[in-house]
């Protein structure tokens, strides 16, 4: 668990820094002054100027923040945020979001290439000439053992291969199940691989199906590959149809919130996250690239959603102000405020949740 919560903590400051340098490079490209960039969040531990730029290390490790000249109100100098035209001011607010989505992408374009299980619920991606160059199906992958069953007792995790039993080659999950139950009470050789390494397992059976003689389920698994260009076009769908997702579960969330007063399964806060990614890292670093595309892409899609404290909260109060809406700097600031304010208190809702289904 610990190591878990290092790594994701890694993770979310890698592709928040990430999303911050976007924000850094196009406002410096559009002749914006950026007074600070920082990794983490004050106190602040070291710090040293270049250029115009005081580029700091923080104490608190969750990601990292660029600060803007003119960024929080009207500062009439030609290096200033607030001096910018409306397409220069909105490169910069989409410019993190732009990082995130590229991230997620080109992780997908790798997994594509070097072979990856379905990600979508309609498998994989087959349009014409896109299409799979080739599909390989795994041997029997664990991807559940239960508490105090013989295949806890002897070591098998998630991610976990079985290849055979008794000297018999298992490849269905119907297989497994009749040659457990055959030899129910009885001492059985298990042949695993995981991470490349096999391993032959000697361990008695348990002798009713309470809880499973061997204790997992398993079921095989498709492991797809294209060509590079095929993946770059694969890549996209698989990145636009996640994103659909993404925006569907979050709204499933909102209309749970105010319809049952409750927190959807399919969405999870920083315990829920760290609880799912310790499951995720036994199944190889497939699984877990997989499930950093889907972070950088959740990032992506949340910050675009026009909501106050988020960059497309930002991006739609600039546009209605080009579109003639008043909006002075401190309407700004107070929408900022309370959307930030409405954020934590939907995070405390989603982790209250996730510590309820440990």
């Amino acid at each position: 668990m610990i190591l878990s919560i290092i790594l994701i903590i890694i993770i979310f400051s890698a592709l928040i820094i990430a999303h911050e340098w976007g924000h850094f490079i196009v406002a410096r490209r559009n002749g914006v002054k950026v007074e600070e960039f920082g990794i983490g969040f004050p106190p602040k531990i070291f710090s040293r100027v270049k250029g115009e730029t005081e580029y700091s290390i923080n104490l608190l490790p969750l990601g990292g923040f660029v600060r803007l000249k003119g960024e929080d109100g009207i500062v009439n100098s030609k290096d200033s945020f607030s001096s910018k035209s409306y397409k220069s001011r909105s490169k910069i607010i989409m410019a993190g979001v732009g990082v995130n989505f590229l991230i997620a992408y080109v992780i997908v374009v790798i997994l594509l290439i070097f072979g990856i299980p379905a990600l979508l619920p309609s498998g994989f991606v087959k349009l014409g000439p896109i299409k799979p160059s080739q599909i390989q199906t795994s041997p029997l992958l664990t991807i559940g053992v239960n508490k105090n069953s013989a295949a806890e007792k002897a070591g098998i995790t998630n991610g976990t291969e079985i290849i055979k039993i008794n000297d018999q080659e298992v490849k269905t999950a119907e297989e497994l199940q009749n040659l457990t139950k055959q030899n129910a009470g009885r001492n059985v050789t298990i042949e695993t691989r995981k991470e490349g390494e096999t391993k032959t397992l000697q361990l008695q059976l348990a002798k009713d199906g309470t809880n499973g003689y061997l204790g997992i389920a398993a079921q095989p698994v498709e492991i797809a590959k294209y060509n590079p260009l095929s993946a770059l076009v694969a890549a996209f769908v698989v990145i636009i149809q996640l994103a659909i997702l993404t925006i569907s579960a979050f709204g499933s969330f909102i209309a749970g919130l105010f319809t049952k007063a409750q927190v959807s399964s399919d969405v999870a806060g920083p315990v829920g996250i760290v609880s799912i990614f310790g499951g995720v890292m036994q199944f190889g670093w497939r699984y877990v690239l997989a499930f950093v595309a889907s972070i950088s892409l959740s990032l992506a899609v949340i910050n675009s959603l026009p909501i106050p404290a988020l960059d497309g909260g930002r991006f739609a109060l600039m546009t209605l102000s080009k579109l003639g809406v008043k909006i002075t700097p401190e309407k700004e600031a107070l929408a900022h405020w309370i959307g930030f304010a409405l954020l934590i208190i939907l995070i405390i809702i989603v982790t209250i949740s996730d510590i309820s289904r440990l």
